[in-house]
């Protein structure tokens, strides 16, 4: 009996060993990426209480970008993503939550390019008629952002919403909410760090 029980042991260290290897080679590797700053607007509005997950949603370039390789977005060009998870604010004050991801960028040619883009900052939607020496309260982003950029805005720049992010993450951007639902109007200001996709990145979600 002790003898089978200590062959059991020494078989099951052995697998757990010779899986190892197997697991670390599943963990992503943190990219190496070349990210450059760009600013967009939301097409669409986002409600916490009627988005749902894996919508498509889509921003628009408010300013030409040019990545690494030469590859140039224009302003214009239209970043194409999906609602990565949505969780509704209750009764009991369980927070609401919109996580985001733009995976695509699609030019005025039709040809859609993969990239890697990461919110850097949110904004409210500019107002009609007013000057645009109103938008100096956005925080201006340095060009090229470095590969470790993790951001947590505060909820007072999107009235009750937090945005969180982090380049190393699968998903463009969280918004949260404690207390209320998430609403970001069509329009929405985004400011994001923009590379080519090379590679799959780290499956945590910065919740």
């Amino acid at each position: 009996m002790t003898v089978n029980h200590l062959r059991s042991y020494a078989l099951g260290i052995a697998a757990a060993l010779v899986s190892l290897p197997m697991y670390a080679s599943m963990q992503a590797q943190p990219q190496n990426l070349n990210l450059v700053s760009a600013n967009a607007e939301l097409t669409q509005a986002l409600n916490s209480k009627s988005t749902h997950q894996g919508q498509s949603i889509t921003a628009k370039l408010t300013s030409s970008v040019k990545t690494e390789g030469q590859t140039e977005l224009p302003k214009g060009t239209v970043l194409m993503g999906k609602v990565a998870q949505v969780k509704n604010s209750t009764a009991n004050g369980n927070q609401s939550k919109i996580s985001i991801v733009f995976n695509e960028a699609r030019l005025s040619n039709g040809r859609e390019v993969p990239i890697k883009a990461t919110l850097l900052a949110a904004y409210p939607p500019a107002l009609i008629g007013v000057a645009e020496s109103t938008s100096s309260y956005m925080i201006v982003q340095p060009h090229h952002i470095p590969n470790d950029q993790k951001v947590q805005q505060d909820p007072g720049t999107l009235n009750h919403v937090m945005m969180k992010s982090a380049v190393q993450s699968n998903v463009s951007g969280i918004f949260l909410s404690k207390k209320h639902d998430i609403n970001l109007h069509r329009g929405t200001r985004l400011q994001l760090a923009i590379a080519p996709e090379t590679s799959s990145v780290s499956t945590a979600s910065g919740s």
